[in-house]
């Protein structure tokens, strides 16, 4: 094993798939490029890829200051990818603070982005911050217009939620969980288990209101609602629209939340539509668990891939120092 540049404070992970079979290549050059002209470098930079061809890992090669490429080769999600990717990072350059997920349509508009981004992160006791995209926000969770901005920074509520696309995750999750994200899912609804994953591990959920960037969307449909990212929607996985139980066997979403223990222990799933709303007797007034450890151990349990139904050192991939 080869050990690289270990004192590097986060982990960077850019999130790229082929699935869909589109080019996106020039795409993910521009992108990658807008993170290296950030002013913030104590980072080391990976690309997470899901079978991209060669000829697509060799442009970026060519063309980008990459440290690590991981190349998956068998037809999983991002929640299982990005989450192999870290394994990865952490093997060959050691624990970070945190890890930041960023979409493959995700480009920073100016170069003190992620340095803002840091800094609120370390302000703060947050598992997770994230930015704000111009596209696919998620605002809806709060009843507000698809296009809406705030300026100040904001708590996401337990029970709430936003879309992922350029989002710093604490390491602590990752160490709690062996991931941070719940890795059940095929495609809908894990961003709806966030806020729950962080106040297991005592953090909040924050989104910045300075930092804005471009997310790459496409309306097949001309529905604003209904759009696909960059690389496809939950390529390889695409259920039904409003689909909430699509998650891998022997998983069951209307068994884990037909458990008892799910609202004894203040769990909460796809809120929004009311599939399943969390115990508040659970929380303190601040929004924090009274019995943090109960809930992580329910999560884990649940929401997570068991070793014996699913085991990541079994995925099949390629890893790439650049």
């Amino acid at each position: 094993m080869i050990i690289m540049e270990k004192n590097k404070k986060y982990l960077i992970v850019y999130n790229i798939c082929g699935i869909s079979g589109k080019d996106n290549t020039d795409y993910y050059i521009e992108a990658i490029k807008t993170i290296r002209e950030q002013k913030y470098k104590d980072y080391n930079l990976m690309v997470s890829s899901c079978l991209n061809t060669k000829e697509q890992i060799t442009k970026l090669k060519n063309n980008c200051e990459i440290d690590l490429i991981n190349l998956v080769t068998d037809v999983l999600p991002v929640n299982i990818t990005f989450n192999q990717a870290i394994r990865v990072g952490i093997e060959h350059f050691g624990d970070p603070s945190a890890i930041l997920y960023l979409d493959s349509g995700v480009k920073f508009t100016s170069p003190d982005q992620l340095e803002e981004l840091v800094s609120l992160f370390e302000r703060g006791n947050f598992g997770m911050v994230s930015a704000q995209v111009d596209n696919d926000m998620g605002w809806c969770w709060f009843g507000l217009p698809v296009g809406t901005v705030i300026n100040e920074n904001f708590l996401v509520p337990v029970g709430k939620a936003l879309n992922l696309h350029c989002q710093l995750f604490h390491i602590d999750i990752f160490k709690k969980f062996g991931g941070v994200m719940p890795d059940i899912f095929r495609s809908y609804c894990t961003e709806s288990t966030f806020s729950f994953l962080n106040v297991a591990v005592n953090k909040q959920w924050c989104v910045s209101g300075k930092v804005k960037l471009h997310h790459a969307m496409t309306f097949p449909n001309g529905d604003i609602n209904n759009g696909d990212g960059l690389d496809g929607h939950s390529s390889g996985f695409r259920a039904p629209h409003g689909t909430w139980n699509d998650v891998f066997s022997p998983h069951d979403m209307t068994e884990i939340i037909s458990n008892p223990e799910a609202l004894a222990c203040g769990f909460g799933y796809e809120e929004l539509r009311r599939i399943f709303l969390h115990n508040q007797n659970c929380y303190d007034q601040n929004g924090f668990c009274l019995d943090p450890e109960r809930l992580a151990s329910f999560i884990k349990s649940n929401i997570f891939r068991q070793k014996e139904d699913f085991d990541y050192n079994e995925i099949k991939q390629e890893t790439l120092l650049c």
